[in-house]
């Protein structure tokens, strides 16, 4: 009897994973829209999109990978045109989803929100994929437990069309991570390029690159939460629709307790910052309530226009090319940070540069 239940099982598995079907979209194909296969998918399938031009569609069965052919170019297939259920281009409620190699353009709704993807589900991975134009790139339901990870990916003028909104690249509502890896982020506007309100949000090796945009924060974590930002490029452009902040952490914590997101370990290690915008700006920006205090290390601060305050609030720093943010000494700072110094010459040199204007004041006033 054991016997006969294990092979039983045995059967079972295999006719599950035999079941899973590869449905081809485009000219010469079984489906000739995404609609239609989006509605004939079953759990496990895999759609395919042949290169070209294609119309969104609303995705509800689980563990679903939607990719381009292995044969199209990057970028070579396009969805685009109207948004489904005054949403996005991909609507996707089911879970374990993976979107890989799409580029998603020009998603605009009424109310200003329209997403390359909206996620409804739990758990979405999108890999090599680009988002061009779109009100948002990727916006997230709040959905306990969901994991958003989001790898080798490019973000390109993401900007709302709405009247008192705001588009994001990468907009992760209440969920448990967001993961968003070796990814590009260009030429947005008023917007921030990654908001997270995630219980636990990891950023490494991305390029985020305001230079040519009007972007207000580059990174907004705005519930609080465990983060990891690391090994970054993080350039704040010449003319931001927020003058003052990089990375924003914790500004709506103290609306409630519904907007405070449990405390975590905060890190923002070795990345690159390269502030480009007049004034003083802001590295990195705590205002935790409770105060969840954050720990920078090895942070390269360049100012190529400005001044940089590596950090306010709650936060230990170390190993930092520091720069000096008294007035007296900012023709010193440029000096120093450009090209930039090691963390520990950096201190040397600002100290210096505050013995200096300590004896200018001291003298002034005696």
């Amino acid at each position: 009897m054991a016997f006969r239940l294990v092979l039983a099982a045995a059967l079972a598995t295999g006719s599950a994973g035999a079941s899973a079907a590869t449905l081809t979209v485009g000219a010469n194909s079984t489906y000739a829209t995404l609609t239609q296969a989006a509605h004939a998918a079953r759990p496990g399938d895999t759609i395919v999109l042949a290169p070209g031009f294609h119309e969104g569609a609303h995705f509800h069965a689980d563990r679903l990978t939607i990719r381009a052919a292995e044969s199209a170019l990057p970028g070579s297939v396009v969805v685009r045109g109207a948004a489904v259920g005054r949403k996005g281009l991909f609507v996707i409620s089911g879970n374990d989803v993976t979107v890989a190699g799409i580029a998603f353009e020009g998603a605009r709704v009424p109310d200003g929100n329209g997403a390359g993807i909206r996620a409804e589900g739990r758990n979405l991975t999108v890999r090599d994929s680009r988002f061009y134009g779109n009100e948002m790139g990727i916006l997230t339901d709040s959905v306990p437990g969901s994991v958003v990870t989001v790898r080798g990916s490019r973000f390109t003028g993401t900007e709302s069309r709405g009247r008192d909104h705001v588009g994001h690249a990468v907009y992760a509502n209440g969920i448990a991570r967001l993961v968003v890896t070796d990814s590009h982020f260009e030429r947005g506007a008023r917007g921030h390029y990654i908001k997270s309100r995630a219980l636990e949000t990891l950023i490494t090796r991305n390029r985020i690159d305001d230079t040519n945009g009007s972007a207000s924060y580059l990174i907004d974590l705005p519930q609080g939460g465990a983060a990891t930002i690391s090994s970054n490029l993080l350039v704040k452009g010449p003319h931001p629709d927020n003058c003052c902040t990089a990375i924003a952490y914790g500004f709506e914590m103290r609306k409630g307790g519904s907007y405070a997101n449990p405390p975590g370990p905060v890190r923002v290690i070795a990345n690159r910052f390269v502030n480009r915008a007049p004034g003083l700006v802001t590295f990195f920006a705590n205002r935790s309530a409770p105060t969840n205090a954050a720990r920078l290390a090895d942070n390269e601060m360049i100012a190529e226009q400005g001044r940089i305050v590596v950090a306010s609030g709650s936060a230990t720093i170390t190993g930092e090319a520091v720069p000096a943010v008294l007035p007296d000494a900012a023709t010193f700072a440029s000096m120093v940070l450009k090209p930039p110094l090691s963390g520990v010459f950096a201190l040397l040199g600002f100290g210096l540069a505050g013995l200096i204007v300590g004896r200018r004041k001291a003298a002034a006033e005696r």
